[in-house]
């Protein structure tokens, strides 16, 4: 019988569905005689449930959800790697949805959690959800899911959801102390719209520092990108053209970053030597080419495996108070 399914061993068996599930899945009482008259249809026909049709028999599943807004991202690539190592520990898989920054997707994404009984929920949203409709209907969502969330990296502040996220106020804070620790008075920033929480924070550590130091913050030194190469890259072409420059800037993710060094490399110039550059978030290619850029390093791999381990945590102990982890940045500083 060739796509066996489940009614079609039922039928064969002379048995209720649930008779064949609570044989395939090892549940329930069944009498020997029928256990054995089901098992060998299933052996006969070579039959394998598949994993949603077990999942839907027991209510459950093994699988995690996870939500990536920027798949081609290596940061997120990082976070993937930390979480499989803990996954893989715990026999528990992945179901990894990209939603590519976009509303939309990100609700696809979660549909799709709850239409396989997902037993959690590792969450980067795509978008803020400032907005009070939004929000509602996202918490709305998660209400209907009814499964354990860990959301990372960008904090949405939604009621009982756990979260670990990345101490950027403090790495964009010291980044730019050492920098006016090295003599620089003329730093530049770039930024993405202020009306993103994490463009905030790393912007609040930069003015912080600034004013702490009595330095003037010049307008046309703050840049406001969308943590995107391309518009990095055109905001770092007019930003290096101004006649008086900075002397050092700093770029707020690895994206930023690569947009900054593109347009530097096309005047001809190099980081240290032309300009200082601090980016936040390691670029491992660089490294290898030799490129001499700061960088304030956040262990992606290290925010994966926290998140995994709190979401397992809470999927034991659904009844303890919200918790919420903040990993520390690091500079590493090649030349000032």
């Amino acid at each position: 019988m060739s796509n066996l399914t489940i009614m079609d061993i039922a039928r064969e068996a002379g048995v209720s569905k649930a008779t064949v599930s609570r044989v395939i899945n090892n549940s329930g009482a069944v009498s020997p005689r029928t256990k054995e008259r089901v098992l060998e249809i299933i052996k006969e026909n070579k039959f394998s449930p598949s994993a949603t049709a077990r999942n839907l028999s027991k209510g459950t599943s093994s699988a995690i959800g996870f939500v990536v807004p920027e798949i081609d991202n290596p940061f997120f690539g990082e976070i993937l790697r930390g979480v499989t190592e803990i996954t893989d520990k715990n026999n528990l898989t992945l179901i990894c949805c990209n939603t590519d920054d976009e509303r939309e997707k990100d609700r696809r994404a979660l549909d799709l959690f709850k239409e396989n009984r997902v037993r959690g929920i590792l969450y980067t949203p795509a978008v803020d959800y400032t907005d009070k409709k939004d929000r509602k209907n996202l918490i709305r969502i998660f209400d209907e899911i009814n499964v354990p969330v860990v959301v990372m990296d960008r904090n949405i502040n939604l009621p009982n959801v756990d979260g670990v996220y990345f101490n950027d106020y403090q790495g964009i804070y010291e980044a730019t102390k050492a920098l006016i620790g090295a003599g620089h008075t003329k730093i530049g920033i770039i930024n993405a719209d202020l009306e993103k929480p994490l463009a905030r924070d790393r912007q609040k550590g930069f003015t912080d520092a600034m004013e702490q130091a009595g330095i003037p913050i010049r307008e046309g030194y703050i840049l406001a990108g969308d943590f995107h190469a391309t518009k990095s890259y055109h905001l770092s072409r007019e930003l290096l053209a101004m006649e008086d420059r900075p002397t050092a800037v700093i770029t707020c993710n690895n994206r930023t970053t690569l947009g900054f060094l593109k347009a530097l490399s096309e005047r001809g110039e190099s980081v240290p030597d032309d300009i200082v550059c601090f980016g936040l978030d390691r670029i491992e290619t660089l490294e290898l080419l030799g490129n001499n850029y700061n960088f304030i390093e956040r262990d992606a791999m290290k925010m994966g495996r926290e998140a995994i381990k709190l979401l397992i945590n809470r999927m034991a102990f659904p009844g303890r108070p919200k918790m919420e982890v903040v990993l520390d940045t690091k500079l590493i500083i090649n030349k000032l």
